[in-house]
């Protein structure tokens, strides 16, 4: 009884706070994504990217659900009551933020499906709100918020269909090029023959055009947004698999050669920011001047609004609803306000005002770039500028005993998910890293003369390397499957660091690559200080800046020791945790049963050892049979074929084994950038970016992209002829 009771009371407590609950719920939606959409490709923290899309997933929802109250009370009741002025503030909120139009690629695929959803909740908010156009003193307001409200909506819906891939591709393919009328040469050709003289074709290919917009080495904030800006332009048609002209890769080329490791890379950030902006955001159809007047206009009308209905007499309605329709007029300046100043202090607002020489709207770019940088310390952030980090020997040492805790987690199928929580960590990527990649793509770009040597750089997978070090004997573990060779070479750069070199105390430990050793939040690199100390007191920015501390340090190797085990760790987390960024293959079967027996390792031979002492154990084990003549082929383990290739680099002087490492990683990661196909990596610019996919973009610049199908352009072809 006392159930049915409280029941009761619950079901008339909801019935007639149910539209209240969902209008304030609605607009607590809407400020999350206004907070946390901005910085969702700034970062990878998992927990904010489920929240998240839960309030994306969630806001479209319940706004839809309250409009459906609303009419349904409207409908049950005569007259009219101002929850009825709330219908068009919910056709606001489904116009959603400026700052996040879709939460993945795949929701602007469904721009169909929110175009009838425009359609159908504009209907039934248009046939709620005539019922207030009967109140003068709220006709004016009303009109208002429902104007603004279906204009940001149909805003959104043009967002997602512009960004969907037939639409993009659609809008970059350029008028069909007939090219020469052949025919007509041809007639002529022959007409001239038959005539008797004696004529040959003279034949002059295109050359390429300077561009309009040079590019400049000026370290200019300014100046290297709007260069980053027309790389953009030039290199968005490889987003959906359209083609670039010899024209493009050598204007490209011909900047990324003369430039800074650190220019190099901050173009590469800014490009793929634009690519986001694109693809989840309305900034292409609200960018430069034209957006922010149009978002002035909306904060001056909702301002309107809320002075009409401020000065509009109330008397006869509820308090509450009265105390709501103030909540959620003056939450629509906020964010409207809020709108207005991200446009403001927008990449492609200081893009558009550089190109303004009347009234020097130029030098106002300047000023609001200065501006943001004293709110971003460091330089405004537009990935994560981390790289997750996956140690399969740490792993298998740490989840090798079967306790209680791990025996329940094994019975409800999560062990695995617990182990990818607990043993996957994040490093930033080291500058070093950067340096080092962009020294060895710049170097293969110009080694390459024709498309066979840019389609040879493309699919070099470490046969290079070995080649230049003189380690062809080595050959057998990089003619593997991909996924077979990273695993062989993952462990071995982890044995060979741990084991050999007198390693650091903290780095026997075996963390490297489990813990978080970087702090995103304040950019402070603790691989990067390591590295430092090995550079003779040269000043470690600089080194950065032109590339050259990776190489000319008498202590090279040290900087290469460190950042060859990030790429390591690096690209077995993307096997593992990214399969669909990696070549197709088996590498996960590979990975559980490499784990599986160092696992059987650690427990039956060498207990009660630490981890150092384990990998030292592990890499004395004699291996001189080879172990798939023992173990058969049903066992994809690749745990001791890794140890004889790391005894094989053991034997090496300190500064060539990790001059050799470091460069078959880098193959191995550049292979893996321009096999990966081009929609994940677009992808991943909504979870806070991909190291893989900046080498994807900055090895398309520099001419290694399989994008390039125009080779000398249009010939230009005449007849001459014999004195």
């Amino acid at each position: 009884m006392q159930i049915k009771i409280i029941t009761d009371s619950w079901k008339r407590f909801w019935n007639t706070e149910e539209i209240r609950f969902l209008v304030l719920a609605s607009l607590c939606l809407q400020f999350g994504l206004v907070f946390l959409s901005p910085w969702r490709k700034r970062t990878a923290w998992k927990p904010l990217i489920v929240i998240l899309w839960c309030f994306y997933q969630a806001a479209d929802y319940i706004a839809t659900l309250a409009l459906g109250y609303i009419l349904k009370k409207q409908n049950e009741q005569s007259g009219g009551d101002l929850t009825t002025f709330w219908a068009p503030f919910l056709l606001l909120h489904l116009g959603g933020p400026d700052m996040i139009t879709s939460y993945s690629i795949e929701d602007n695929e469904l721009w169909l499906r929110h175009l009838n959803g425009l359609v159908v909740q504009t209907a039934i908010a248009f046939m709620v709100v005539l019922g207030l156009f009967s109140i003068p003193r709220l006709r004016l307001a009303v009109a208002i918020v429902f104007i603004t409200g279906f204009v940001k909506y149909a805003e959104r819906t043009w967002a997602l269909r512009s960004a969907s891939m037939n639409q993009l591709r659609d809008s970059l393919v350029k008028d069909p090029d007939p090219g020469p009328n052949y025919a007509e040469f041809m007639q002529e050709y022959v007409w001239r023959r038959e005539a008797g003289q004696s004529g040959y074709v003279k034949k002059k290919n295109e050359a390429a055009q300077p561009s309009d917009n040079k590019f400049s080495s000026n370290n200019s904030d300014v100046k290297l947004l709007v260069e980053a800006y027309e790389s953009f332009k030039r290199f968005k048609p490889i987003v959906v698999d359209l083609m670039l002209t010899f024209e493009d890769r050598e204007i490209s080329q011909t900047y990324f050669w003369t430039s800074t490791v650190s220019n190099a890379f901050k173009v590469v950030e800014m490009e793929l920011s634009f690519l986001y902006d694109v693809f989840h955001t309305k900034a292409i159809h609200i960018s430069g001047i034209r957006g922010g007047i149009s978002r002035f206009i909306y904060l001056g009308m909702i301002s309107v609004a809320f002075i009409i209905f401020h000065n509009c007499e109330k008397q006869g309605y509820v308090n509450a609803d009265i105390v709501i329709c103030y909540i959620l007029l003056g939450s629509a300046v906020f964010m409207e306000l809020t709108s207005l100043i991200l446009i403001t202090t927008s990449d492609w607002m200081i893009v558009a005002l550089s190109r303004k020489r009347w009234l020097n709207l130029n030098k106002l770019a300047g000023v609001i770039t200065c501006a943001v940088s004293c709110i971003f310390l460091k330089g405004k952030p537009r990935w994560s500028n981390s790289m997750k980090q996956y140690n399969l020997l740490s792993l298998s040492f740490g989840d090798k005993e079967e306790s209680l805790i791990r025996r329940i987690l094994g019975a409800l199928k999560v062990r695995e998910l617990w182990n990818n929580f607990v043993f996957v960590g994040s490093v930033g990527v080291p500058c070093h890293l950067k340096a080092l990649l962009f020294k060895e793509l710049k170097e293969k770009s110009k080694s390459a003369r024709d498309t066979a040597g840019f389609k040879e750089l493309r699919y070099c997978k470490g046969e290079k390397a070995l080649k230049e070090e003189g380690c062809s004997h080595l050959r057998w573990s990089i003619d593997k499957e991909f996924d077979e060779s990273i695993l062989l070479w993952h462990i071995a750069t982890d044995l060979c660091f741990h084991i050999h070199g007198n390693a650091d105390e903290d780095c026997k430990t075996g963390q490297w690559g489990v813990e978080q050793i970087h702090d995103v939040a304040n950019g402070k690199c603790e691989i990067c200080e390591r590295v430092v100390e090995h550079i003779n007191g040269n000043n470690a920015n600089e080194n950065c800046e032109t590339g050259q501390g990776v190489v000319e340090n008498t202590n090279g190797y040290s900087d290469r020791k460190v950042i060859s085990l990030v790429m390591s760790n690096y690209m077995v987390y993307l096997l593992i945790m990214q399969p669909y960024m990696m070549p197709a293959g088996i590498g996960k079967i590979r990975f559980q049963d490499t784990c599986a027996e160092a696992k059987l390792f650690f427990q039956a031979e060498k207990k009660g050892l630490t981890e150092a002492e384990a990998r030292e154990a592990l890499l004395s084990v004699e291996t001189d049979v080879d172990p798939i003549h023992v173990k058969g082929d049903r066992c994809k383990s690749v745990l001791f074929d890794a140890c004889r290739l790391a005894k094989e680099l053991n034997l090496m002087l300190e500064d060539d084994r990790w001059r050799l490492i470091s460069k078959v990683w880098v193959e191995m990661l550049s292979y893996a950038a321009v096999s990966c196909k081009t929609n994940y990596h677009v992808k991943q610019l909504s979870q806070g970016g991909e190291l893989l996919t900046h080498i994807w973009l900055l090895m398309a610049h520099m001419g290694i992209g399989e994008q390039y199908r125009v080779e000398t352009g249009s010939a230009t072809a005449k007849l001459a002829f014999n004195n």
